[in-house]
């Protein structure tokens, strides 16, 4: 039989690990250092005595745009293509985030819906909502010309999909209808 160790309320979120020591490299500076790198010598750091190479080598890079911009912009100032083509990418700005949104969706199906799932998403015809379908169901609804692409060509009414569901089991008398056609009228 094991019995773990008591725990007592006073031990409850206190820290358990080793203390890590501060290196004081915000403050601190190492000037000289020994041949396996260890710090011998340390100075508090200034202006003068401070060697972090990012402020070289890691320059804003917003002044050097805001230039780029304001050039290309008096560049295409007076081109009547360029403001053509800025008309239409706003007119079409809606239509083009509506392909963009009803790609994503469907891509994401296969994160929910596998190949061998009972179920499948069918889009509606207003590219913004789906439609959850059997499979039996859609294949029905397709071979009616309903479904095209995984996409409703027309929208079915609700009485098509109820249908569709029901499908050929009901008109043949259900089970009964499956025995008599699998083994004949006999």
């Amino acid at each position: 039989m094991l019995i773990g160790s008591p725990t007592f309320a006073d031990e409850l979120g206190r820290e358990t690990e080793a203390p890590t020591l501060f290196t004081g490299e915000t403050v601190m500076i190492c000037t000289k250092r020994g041949p396996l790198g260890a710090c011998l010598k340390t100075e508090t750091r200034t202006e003068d005595n401070d060697n972090d190479k990012a402020k070289e080598y890691f320059k804003d890079p917003g002044d050097r745009q805001k230039v780029e911009a304001e050039m290309l912009a008096k560049e295409t100032q007076g081109n009547v293509l360029i403001q053509k083509l800025r008309q239409q990418s706003s007119e079409n700005k809606e239509k083009n985030d509506l392909v963009v949104l009803q790609k994503t969706l469907i891509n994401d199906q296969s994160a929910s819906f596998g190949p061998f799932d009972r179920q499948v998403v069918i889009l509606n015809t207003d590219g913004r909502t789906f439609t959850l379908l059997e499979n039996p169901q859609a294949m029905r609804l397709k071979k009616q010309g309903f479904i095209e692409d995984r996409k409703f060509v027309k929208q079915p009414t609700k009485e098509d999909i109820d249908n569709a569901l029901l499908g050929d089991l009901e008109q043949e008398g259900g089970v009964g209808g499956f025995v008599k056609g699998f083994f004949g009228d006999s």
